[in-house]
């Protein structure tokens, strides 16, 4: 990991602030459909200090942060790691973990803190990962062309987000951009990370497969057949992995997605149905009721009005 900053010396402030930061929250008409909830750039701190010290500031948020450092160094921290973050490397925080960060090397960079859950479901991917373990920081290492695609594609998001003029243009480029850097993120760790064991490998691409094409006509037959596998040792190793089946799991997302659907669009019901991957209504309304304690228009209705 190398040599860690001198930990007597840091501070633990009540507020977050990476160095001069700019943070600006928002309220939004709808909060139920809010992604971002603010964004800032941090720079290098204003006060003098010598190679090695720095300011740690520890606190958790309700919501996700996404975090590009784009110069300097340091570290990022959890109850279980200690990370080493420089220039070109990106951390995936989840909520409501305590986590903490010490500049050791005067830095820049930019943080959105967002709702995934407000995402489509091909672009929660790099959250399966948080979900199944919360109290740990994702990392990815980006470099070259990858690295300034991010640059760009937050510094677009940033603008839409302060322009924030409320059309469904804008709200579309916030939702690529962001999109954009969360696949360079997920890109970005599968390159940097060392190599698991076959198994494991099979399933995280299988997962990337499902999210990219939950919404098709998937079988369990294809994916297996793809890797080399019988359906019975996918299906094994699938649930080993996730806690539940890969039919399961297709279904769960698109449950996820029309719920994402139900509450942020206009769409008839039977035509989220359908553009979710369900082939049958009255099969998508015995599964929503099963999974929501509700029908889908109870569901609109409760979530689209604060209840």
């Amino acid at each position: 990991m190398g040599v860690s900053p001198d930990w007597s010396r840091c501070c633990w402030p009540k507020k977050r602030n990476k160095g001069v930061s700019e943070k600006r929250s928002r309220k939004m008409e709808n909060k139920e459909t809010q992604v971002i909830d603010s964004i800032e750039r941090f720079k290098p701190h204003t006060f003098s200090f010598e190679r090695g010290e720095g300011l740690f500031m520890s606190h958790s948020h309700d919501c996700d942060e996404l975090t590009l450092i784009l110069e300097g160094q340091g570290y990022y921290s959890s109850p279980e790691q200690n990370i080493k973050v420089s220039a070109g490397d990106v951390v995936l925080i989840p909520p409501r973990l305590h986590h903490g960060f010490v500049c050791t090397v005067p830095w820049q960079g930019i943080s959105v803190h967002f709702r995934h859950d407000r995402l489509p479901v091909h672009s929660r991917y790099p959250f399966g990962a948080a979900e199944r373990e919360p109290n740990r920081i994702l990392h990815a290492r980006l470099e070259g062309e990858e690295l300034r695609w991010a640059e760009s594609s937050l510094s677009q998001l940033e603008r839409e987000w302060r322009a924030d003029d409320g059309g469904s243009d804008g709200r579309q480029l916030m939702r690529l951009a962001l999109e954009t850097t969360l696949l360079l993120f997920r890109r970005g760790r599968s390159c940097g990370a060392p190599s698991a064991a076959g198994d494991r490998s099979v399933v995280q691409e299988v997962l990337k497969e499902i999210h990219a094409r939950y919404y098709a006509g998937i079988t369990i037959g294809e994916l297996a057949a793809r890797h080399f596998l019988s359906e019975s040792h996918l299906r094994k190793k699938f649930t080993e992995a996730m806690g539940l089946s890969p039919k399961q799991y297709i279904i769960n997302l698109r449950l996820m997605e029309a719920k994402r659907l139900l509450q942020q669009t206009d769409q008839a019901i039977e035509s989220i149905s359908s553009e979710v991957g369900f082939t049958s209504s009255s099969r998508f309304y015995e599964l929503f009721v099963k999974s929501a304690g509700m029908t889908p228009l109870e569901w609109r209705n409760a979530h689209r009005h604060g209840g």
